[in-house]
This record gives C-alpha cells, sequence and structure tokens, in this order.
C-alpha cells in the first residue's frame, strides 16, 4: 500500500485495475474486489486525504473550492466534496432502500422503464453493504422492504411529531434507516443529534476515514492523491 503515491514513482509501473477517485463507488468496489482477486491496483483522487481531525479543525470538508471543481453556463451551484472518500466526508448518512416497485416501474405504473433486476436481487446486497455502514434502522420497515437479515442496530428515537404519525400511520411511518450510529462502534461513537450531520463533531457518521480506510491501506492498491 502507498497511500500518496506520486505519479514520476508509477509512469512505468503497469496496473490490473485503475479506479477513478475514492467515494462511495470506489471504495465499495474496491472493498469487495481486492478479496476476491489478486491484482495491482491504482486508486487515482484529485484531492488531499483529509482526516476527521484536519475536517473539524479548518470547519471544512475539503481544501478544494467547489467553484472551482466543475464548468457550467448555468447559475445553480454545484457541490462536491474533492478528497479521499469523497461524499462520504459530507453526506447526511440517510440510507433509505428502493422499494421494489422502483424496479418495475413500466409494469406497475406503466411509465419509465422496468428494470433488468429485481429488488430480491438487490436486497442481499443491501444487507451487506448495510453491516459495512452499521446502518440503524427500525425493523417495522421490514413490512413493507422485505429483509433477509435485521439492521445492524437499532433505530434512532422518535420525535414527539413521529411518534404521533406512527400512531395515526403504523404501517407507513418508519424511524428514517441512517449510517449514524444509534451504538457506538469499534470506530465510531453514538450521534449526539446536533443536526450537523455534513461535518460530525462526535465522528458518528460513517465517512472512508472512519469505515473502509482499510481499503486504501491494502498491500495491492496505492493511491495518487493531488490526480487532476
Amino acid at each position: 500500500m502507498v497511500l500518496d503515491v506520486k505519479p514520476e514513482q508509477i509512469t512505468k509501473d503497469h496496473f490490473d485495475l485503475v479506479a477513478i477517485g475514492s467515494g462511495f463507488g470506489s471504495a465499495f468496489f474496491l472493498h469487495e474486489f481486492a478479496k476476491r482477486r489478486k491484482a495491482r491496483i491504482l486508486v487515482l483522487e484529485w484531492g488531499r486525504h483529509n482526516t476527521h481531525e484536519w475536517q473539524l479543525e479548518q470547519n471544512l470538508n475539503t481544501d478544494i473550492e467547489d467553484e472551482t471543481t466543475y464548468k457550467t453556463n448555468s447559475d445553480k451551484p454545484w457541490n462536491y466534496t474533492i478528497g479521499l472518500g469523497g461524499g462520504t466526508n459530507c453526506w447526511f448518512a440517510q440510507t433509505p432502500r428502493f422499494h421494489p416497485n422502483d424496479f418495475r416501474l413500466k409494469s406497475t405504473y406503466g411509465i419509465g422503464n422496468d428494470w433488468p433486476i429485481s429488488y430480491d436481487d438487490v436486497e442481499p446486497f443491501y444487507c451487506d453493504a448495510e453491516d459495512i455502514m452499521s446502518i440503524s434502522g427500525d425493523p417495522d420497515m421490514a413490512a413493507m422492504l422485505p429483509r433477509s437479515k435485521p439492521f445492524p442496530q437499532p433505530p434512532h428515537r422518535m420525535s414527539t411529531p413521529d411518534r404521533m404519525m406512527k400512531a395515526a400511520q403504523p404501517g407507513q411511518h418508519f424511524v428514517m434507516p441512517t449510517a449514524r450510529a444509534r451504538l457506538p462502534t469499534s470506530q465510531r461513537t453514538s450521534c449526539c443529534a446536533n443536526l450537523r450531520c455534513w461535518l460530525c463533531p462526535v465522528d458518528a457518521k460513517f465517512t472512508v476515514n472512519n469505515g473502509l480506510m482499510h481499503v486504501f491501506e491494502h498491500p495491492d492498491i496505492s493511491v495518487c492523491l493531488g490526480a487532476e
């Protein structure tokens, strides 16, 4: 593993796989790929590795300004977090699943297209991802979104409006599943509910830094930071 390999160090090297970026897609893909195949892997990441401590000290997720990360003719701003872990650094960690009918829009509602796969096909992989992120969730959701495994963590406490809505619609109102730990894990504390999830002050929210850093420390993986 080389966490910050320099371009000049690898100009003559051979890699079996090159991953662009180090956010959700790359991190989860490489988590499984590195377990199944022996290969030399290079990760090209535009940003730097900003630790959780650095982010708290700077009150920023990244040292690269949003306006420098894209070109557009629109007035709409686009916010990106450029750095190791990508969007895992700044997300609010809401983790609802797709509904089974989301996979069959055409046959159910007559709009869009049906997916070539079903909810049942991806359900075990939902469970795998939820295990990795230690998702807290409401077991009552299984009535609407069938599960083959329970949530790794219990749901967060309901607010007073939540309890009122749950009483009125018990089969339709649930506590949102989240990657904000309800109970402490080996690498994360429990959520303090301060509504500052984009930069969690207690590191309760799942990020690459506290949940998948081992992927980028794998001996077969080299990470080139500052790669544009």
